[in-house]
């Protein structure tokens, strides 16, 4: 099962159908209108992968690989076996990709035909979404393909030989490995471990016996990182130089995420990035001169493509946009006078360009996956702030009805992002796009804790959960209510994982504030959670709690809804999956049994077979409309609608014992 995470955060709501065609970029059309079905219908480009040599694209559509020229043109179908695909990775003689499918590891050719399972082992106990073998990496000399995997019910690595023969486990039964990365002559990996004392993150090297399929000796650690006190910021991975005596890899020394230089043995790692920005995701240029990076320069909601020299210098941004936007997936071409890398914005979905560096060179889309209905209703949201009751400045994105009338004040709905630390971007988001069509205003805050504004920012909810944070997302409704956009009286708040978890806090901290909350697989109870979720999880939420329940019996008892359920005045809609190994549904269930007892008003709808989120999409439908009903009975009530049902709200296709409330 493909699990797509935090669904509803509105950062990451939105996936697009993959339509090759060219010509979709008209301009807007009024009376365009989106559908619930039509996002239910939309695919992303998934992973996509750049041939040793330079000519053609691997990519994933609708669960499948495509292949397109490197030049551009019409994609070709490779593969149509069941089963999403995820990890592709090019063989160095360009002839064969590896994926992983079905929990397996997997080759194709690329000239077609049937692909080949390596791999067929039983997942490992724990979270079901680490379970089974994934990530697969090439050597550079073809015969082994190094992956992840989640057999032993802890996250390891593992090669197999490119005939599925021979697998061999590289890292103990008891060390957390993962992001494994070949030396340009294959005979070193390395690697990212983690313990509680280390939980940020070790970069260890492994040397490898490429004829035994081995590994050789003890690994040795090149660098550790200092342990991140909120849990939300470690090391992923490092990559190699083209001569491999040097390692690029992100750290965050200076209180940004910013790129550093290591050397192949170890020693002092050397920063050749700088200032009051977070610089993501390295790669060497093939003639190793180069480092493209991303960076959220000049505006910290978006990201863009920069290129800086491998021993420092000055960075520029080698892409430009006219809308902010995101990128990613940045891949050199074999001569390194090019790039190639995906970008969106909140106005285009997923699209597969090239950028060459030579002056005045502008980027090339090689695809073009906008939906026409998308284009033509799609809006560019605000970037806003405001200052919170502590004078801390609050970002956010803010979407509003195209037709709306100047003086008029609007239902509003605060959508919240969960990690906490994620963060809301400039990227396409068809929920937030939806709900502003539907004459809703929509403000997706980044309280504090979320990523993009460095570390201080992210972990300043550090013991203080239920705390300043939600003060934040008040201090942001009061804010739209200021300016003159929303009717105090109409006010909503919904969000999933953490930002289900801050609507929970919201409607105990505020009660008066919002007249309808949507819960989606939130936290109410953080000791209840960390004895029942999965253990890296655990562990990253008692460092950000200060301790363990027994350690900051105070600090978790703020935190804990269930103990403050009698200040509730606020209708609840309360969503989450039956198999959620990231927030155990005991949350849920305590909180709405909990709420039932002091007679408040709840509704509470349960999905069989989902993890954190939900990835059905009958699933996804269903709660998407379930949603709209909550939120138009509560602050958009719509006259003359015919029904002949009783309850307070007509749920579509509902169990009538799921929509008990007092």
């Amino acid at each position: 099962m493909r699990v797509l995470r935090q669904f509803y955060r509105s950062s990451s709501v939105a996936v697009f159908i993959l339509v090759f065609a060219f010509g979709l970029r008209g301009h807007a059309q009024p009376s365009a209108h989106l559908t619930l079905q039509a996002l239910l219908s939309f695919e992303p480009i998934g992973d996509s992968a750049l041939s040793p040599d330079g000519k053609t694209i691997a990519l994933i559509r609708a669960g499948q690989i495509v292949l397109l020229p490197s030049s551009g043109g019409w994609p070709v179908l490779l593969t149509s076996a069941q089963g999403a695909k995820t990890g592709l990775d090019w063989s160095p003689d360009s002839k064969q990709i590896a994926y992983a499918s079905q929990g397996s590891i997997w080759v194709v050719s690329a000239a077609g035909g049937v692909p080949r399972r390596l791999t067929n082992a039983p997942a490992g106990g724990g979270d079901p979404r680490q379970a089974t073998d994934r990530a697969p990496r090439w050597s550079p000399k073809g015969r082994w393909i190094l992956f992840q995997s989640g057999r032993r019910g802890i996250n390891s690595l593992l090669v197999v030989s490119a005939d599925g023969a021979v697998t061999s486990f590289l890292t103990s039964a008891k060390e957390e490995a993962a992001d494994g990365s070949w030396s340009p002559n294959g005979d070193e990996i390395v690697y990212v471990t983690r313990e509680k004392e280390y939980f940020s993150g070790r970069l260890n090297l492994l040397k490898f016996d490429a004829r035994a399929g081995q590994p050789v000796g003890e690994p040795v650690t090149l660098y550790t990182a200092p342990v991140d006190r909120g849990g939300g910021w470690s090391i992923r991975g490092a990559v190699w130089s083209p001569d491999g005596k040097t390692l690029a890899t992100v750290l965050q020394n200076s209180g940004w995420s910013h790129i550093y230089l290591l050397p192949e043995k170890g020693g002092e790692p050397k920063q050749i990035t700088d200032g009051a920005f977070e610089d993501e995701d390295p790669v060497f240029s093939p003639d190793g001169k180069n480092i493209s990076f991303v960076s959220n320069r000049g505006l910290f909601e978006a990201t863009n493509l920069w290129v800086v020299p491998a021993k420092g210098g000055e960075a520029r941004q080698v892409a430009k946009f006219d809308v902010p936007g995101i990128v990613s997936q940045a891949q050199w071409a074999p001569d390194s006078k090019s790039i190639y890398f995906n970008h969106q914005s909140p106005v285009e979905t997923s699209d597969l360009l090239v950028q060459e560096l030579a002056p005045q060179s502008q980027p090339k889309y090689l695809t073009h996956t906008t939906p026409q209905n998308y284009l033509a209703s799609a809006q560019i949201p605000e970037r806003v702030t405001w200052k919170s009751k502590d004078g801390k400045e609050i970002s956010g994105l803010l979407y509003t009805p195209r037709n709306s009338k100047t003086a008029a004040k609007l239902p509003a709905v605060l959508w919240i992002h969960g990690g906490p630390e994620g963060q809301d971007v400039f990227r396409p988001d068809g929920w937030a796009q939806y709900l502003a069509q539907a004459g809703y205003v929509v403000l997706e805050p980044n309280y504090r804790g979320s990523t993009g504004y460095g570390e201080t920012f992210r972990n300043l909810n550090v013991e203080d959960s239920n705390g300043a944070e939600v003060d934040d997302v008040a201090t942001g409704a009061q804010y739209l209510i200021t300016r003159g956009l929303a009717d105090p009286a109409r006010l909503a708040i919904g969000g999933g994982s953490h930002g289900g978890t801050m609507t929970a806090y919201m409607v105990v901290h505020y009660p008066d504030l919002f007249a309808a909350a949507i819960e989606l697989y939130g936290v109410v109870d953080r000791k209840l959670f960390v004895e029942r979720t999965n253990p890296p999880s655990a562990v990253r939420w008692m460092m950000k709690m200060g301790g363990a329940p027994t350690e900051k019996p105070e600090v978790y008892q703020r935190a804990n809804v269930l103990l403050q359920v009698d200040k509730v005045k606020t209708p609840l809609l309360v969503m989450h999956g039956e198999d959620d190994p990231q927030v155990p549904p005991a949350n849920s269930a305590f909180f709405v049994k909990a709420l039932r007892e002091h007679h408040k008003t709840v509704f509470y709808f349960t999905y069989p077979g989902e993890l954190h989120g939900f990835a059905q999409p009958a699933h996804r439908l269903d709660a998407w409309e379930k949603q709209l009903l909550f939120l138009e009975n509560y602050i958009n009530p719509r006259f003359g609608a015919t029904t002949t049902s009783i309850d307070e709200v007509a749920f579509p296709k509902s169990d009538k014992a799921a929509n008990a409330h007092n």
